[in-house]
């Protein structure tokens, strides 16, 4: 079996791949040619015996207001769930019926608490850190 790019002779891009055991016979469609290719792709160009990928789209940077959005509701998230993670074992504290294990990890959430609160977020791509 073959991989055949279906090119449009007015565009001269891919706009399909298919897979021909050659079997049977086949044409595309008026306004189409098939060429045997292992690399063409749906959006490449074929210009001179040659397929070319299409360039990367272009992507407009955030704004610092976008950033600072992103990046607060992203805060506001992990801290949500760090106060979820937190709740039972500080009542487990506070009741003298925590376990090493439950106050080790109180511990721990709290100090992700912190660093999360800690984060600047006028950073285009914060370190986050990892919860416990």
């Amino acid at each position: 079996m073959d991989r055949y790019a279906v090119i449009d002779v007015v565009t001269l891009l891919v706009v399909m791949v298919v897979i021909w055991d050659g079997a049977e016979e086949w044409d595309p469609e008026e306004g189409f040619i098939a060429v045997k290719s292992d690399v063409a792709q749906i959006g490449y160009s074929y210009v001179d015996g040659e397929f070319t990928a299409p360039p990367p789209p272009e992507i407009e940077p955030l704004s610092p207001d976008e950033i600072l959005a992103t990046n607060t509701a992203t805060r506001d998230y992990l801290l949500g769930q760090a106060t979820l993670a937190i709740a039972p074992l500080q009542d487990a504290v506070d009741l003298d019926e925590a376990t090493a294990t439950e106050t080790a990890l109180l511990k721990k959430w709290k100090q992700y608490r912190v660093a999360v609160n800690r984060i600047d977020l006028a950073l285009l791509a914060p370190d986050w850190p990892v919860s416990p």
